[in-house]
């Protein structure tokens, strides 16, 4: 199937995005010994969260800004496939597109990086901490509200840099992509899943192709993990129901237990850290989206319908003032 074509893959420009993509491409490499690398040609795409570095991005349409272009380009037939991580890629998008390969999830934490304390706790008040995530704002906030949490934008080697330099004392990332690009030696502490949640699909890579396209659907197949999918189905369909943006403060993280069983837990925040409404349930995996939906219900039960309206209002309003 594979054997008598070519693949174009799309992806951008980042130090990260080309690492996850040739990792996707070594896969495909593995699982069609027959098959050429020439044959699997990377095609570097520029997205507008790469074009406006310093924008916030809930303002300028949140998380699809990483995959915009990209998903432009499949629907032109301009590529095959595109690669992302899966926590910038919106929940709501064309049905011409489809998400047709999960690769092994690696490591979801968030991980804390300081030149001057070796954890979290042991930042001095005051300290700042930068981070791009609205998320990990609020979550860091609700920990420490004694400490700076600050916008910082930039690919990892700029964030890290950028703290280097001393323009923040800390930074948190996520650890996948630490790790894949060589930095897990800077990292002084990784957060427990527990305490500060994960992003829904941190640390998962998918390729997305054209709904149509049998023939690549097909030769997916071979590279996904079908675990990785289903904990990936859990945490979106959590995301479907919260209508999760760049500029909402949820976590959200699921697991098969040793049980065979899958657990998923969620954080619903203000944007100040000041409230939080958890949920979380166990059930089979086959109900994987089921349970998904149900936690989110929860705590939208737990929060009350107006909760997200207002603190996008709010959000809103705070990004206009620091204009």
């Amino acid at each position: 199937m594979l054997r008598n074509r070519k693949i174009i893959i799309g992806t951008r420009g980042s130090r990260l995005s080309l690492a996850q993509t040739e990792h996707f491409r070594d896969k495909l490499l593995l699982a069609y010994p027959d098959v050429q690398e020439d044959q699997l040609i990377i095609k570097i795409i520029k997205t507008s969260g790469d074009k406006f570095k310093t924008e916030n991005l809930g303002m300028m349409g949140g998380k699809g800004l990483f995959v915009k272009e990209l998903e432009e380009c499949l629907l032109e037939k301009s590529i095959d496939v595109a690669v992302h991580s899966l926590k910038d890629v919106p929940t709501f998008s064309s049905n011409k597109l489809s998400l047709a390969c999960y690769l092994k999830r690696t490591d979801e934490r968030d991980a804390f990086l300081s030149p001057i304390a070796n954890s979290f706790a042991n930042l001095k008040p005051g300290s700042t901490v930068g981070t791009s995530s609205v998320r990990r704002f609020s979550q860091l906030k609700r920990l420490r509200d004694d400490l700076k949490i600050v916008p910082l934008r930039g690919n990892v080697d700029t964030r890290i840099n950028k703290m280097k330099e001393g323009l923040v004392d800390s930074i948190v990332l996520a650890a996948a992509g630490l790790k894949r690009l060589g930095f897990h030696s800077e990292v002084k502490e990784y957060f427990a899943k527990d305490v500060v949640i994960p992003s829904a699909g941190q640390g998962i890579v998918t390729a997305q192709c054209r709904a149509e396209d049998s023939e690549v659907k097909e030769i997916l197949k071979a590279v996904n993990d079908k675990e990785t999918q289903i904990l990936a189905e859990a945490e979106r369909s959590l995301l479907e129901v919260l209508n999760g943006a760049c500029d909402t403060p949820i976590g959200a993280n699921a697991v098969i237990n040793d049980e065979g069983e899958l657990f998923l837990q969620a954080e619903l925040l203000s944007l100040d850290g000041k409230k939080s409404f958890r949920a979380h349930k166990t059930g089979i995996v086959e109900k994987a989206k089921s349970i998904g939906i149900d936690v989110a219900e929860e705590i939208l039960s737990k929060a009350g319908e107006n909760f997200i309206i207002s603190e996008t209002k709010l959000a809103h309003t705070i990004h206009k003032k620091s204009e």
